[in-house]
């Protein structure tokens, strides 16, 4: 029997005959028979507790559960919400505090932070607002305000593109960051990237704990798909990485550094919006070797994570008297062909080295003659242009207006001087017509119609109606 109000009812009846010393019966069939009729004489109100009791069991049960339209559990998703609350508090918690000490001991120049960029080559949807990321490139990186960009630790991959994702890779890949999804130095082993980026970060750790990630906030869906792929080779834990906003940061830190000379602060937002500007979008010099080739500099990971320590120096140096040197703090003023330490790059070099299929195809035909030759043959020397021009050449100026004032002939123009002669041929479809049809006879152009005026019909041939049942005869 299910649990509904009537249910239990029954029991506080029985219970209740109990206390009167009368004996209920045990079978729920005879029981239900014999307090049908008390049931029916409660009032509404009587049995609005019941029925409360009755909807409490279902919640408790799990069975009256509230949903979205989309399936998701109302309660799942509030506790989710609760825990991005809880996560966000801390996190703006942890940055005042860091940022708060540096300023007190005065070595916030000094404060190292991490920060994290991926790009990647497709995402699919694994659950309700869950994806799955295929990264492409990713690149982490140590910043400080007095030293910059002190390392990074970057990689290309070769990633395994599942079965119906590729033409998305590709079109992805051609649109930002343009790595080919078969790049053949591209790292496939995770477990190899996990020991690579544990190693970078053991030696960064503050007692058992790593330091948090920063990254954009809308990064956060690939970085931590990332992580989980790293930790499922690597056998670790999502839950030792903690990735929070380098807006967030970015904010505390402009508004610390502020502090000495203004007391105007920048709020959240106004900070998450200048971050995104990118204004060093179009710096070079910064990015991997790869992108360099290619001149893709502004998808690059590693050049990313480079303009994100620019773009806080830039906003803070000024106020902390800190020197902005060139490579360092701010952009190269005149960007050559060579990395940060000055160390110059064979590009042929390094593309046979690569593989990525860059084809330089020289404009040579089959008879071996190139685009330099044909250009110096075709084109005309001084002497030539000078004898073209000197050359008499004579322009006839036709007046179509005036026939009379031009000298050429009007013949020779075919121009006419009279009207034409009617033509002594008849038209085909003319003589294809036996008899002259008057256009404005009765039959083509019938009167309306009215009083005194009789119809004319075009045929006055009776219509003789089929013969069949109940028809007649015409």
């Amino acid at each position: 029997m299910s649990k509904n109000a009537f249910y239990f009812f029954m029991h506080d009846w029985a219970k209740q005959q109990e206390r009167c010393g009368l004996s209920a019966p045990k079978n729920l069939r005879e029981l239900s028979a014999a307090c049908s009729n008390d049931w029916k004489n409660l009032l509404p109100y009587e049995k609005e507790i019941y029925k409360a009791k009755a909807k409490q069991h279902k919640i408790k049960g799990g069975r009256y559960v509230k949903k979205t339209v989309i399936g998701e559990s109302l309660a799942s998703l509030e506790l989710q919400e609760k825990k991005e609350q809880e996560f966000h508090q801390n996190m703006i918690r942890y940055i005042e505090s860091i940022v708060s000490l540096g300023v007190l001991h005065n070595n916030l120049p000094k404060l190292k932070f991490l920060f994290i960029h991926t790009n990647w080559f497709c995402k699919r949807n694994i659950g309700i607002n869950k994806y799955e990321f295929f990264p492409a490139e990713f690149a982490v990186a140590e910043f400080s305000l007095e030293n910059g960009i002190e390392d990074v630790y970057h990689e290309l991959l070769k990633a395994k593109i599942p079965l119906g994702w590729r033409r998305d890779a590709i079109e992805i890949s051609q649109q930002t960051h343009q790595i080919p999804i078969d790049l053949e130095e591209g790292e496939q082993d995770f477990s190899v990237m996990y020991n690579k980026f544990t190693r970078f970060l053991d030696a960064r750790k503050t007692g058992n704990k790593y330091p948090p990630l920063f990254t954009l906030k809308d990064l956060y869906p690939a970085v931590e798909s990332l992580l989980t792929k790293m930790i499922d080779d690597g056998r670790g834990c999502l839950k030792d990485y903690l990735i929070y906003s380098i807006e967030a940061l970015f904010g505390e830190m402009r508004n610390a550094a502020v502090k000495k000379v203004s007391s105007c602060s920048l709020p959240l937002v106004i900070a998450e919006h200048r971050f995104a500007k990118d204004y060093f979008s179009d710096s070079r010099g910064f990015e991997c070797e790869f992108h360099k080739i290619i001149d893709v500099t502004q998808y690059c990971s590693k050049s990313i994570v480079t303009r994100w320590g620019l773009t806080i120096c830039d906003y803070c140096c000024e106020y902390l008297d800190i020197k902005m040197i060139e490579g360092v703090h701010r952009p190269y003023d005149e960007y050559c062909d060579i990395n940060i330490q000055n160390e110059t790059y064979d590009i042929e070099h390094r593309t046979k080295n690569l593989n990525i299929d860059i084809e330089r195809k020289q404009t040579v035909k089959v008879d071996e003659v190139s685009m330099e030759h044909k250009n110096e043959v075709s084109q005309r020397s001084d002497k030539e242009e000078l004898s073209q021009w000197n050359a008499d050449t004579f322009i006839d100026r036709v007046d179509t207006v005036k026939p009379s004032t031009s000298q050429i002939n009007t013949a020779t123009l075919n121009m006419p001087m009279r009207p034409l002669r009617a033509p002594k041929t008849m038209a085909q479809a003319l003589n294809e017509i036996d008899e002259i049809v008057d256009p404005l006879n009765k039959v083509n152009f019938p009167p309306i119609g009215g009083r005194g005026t009789q119809i004319h019909r075009k045929n006055s041939v009776p219509i003789k109606l089929p013969l069949g049942r109940g028809c007649g005869r015409y």
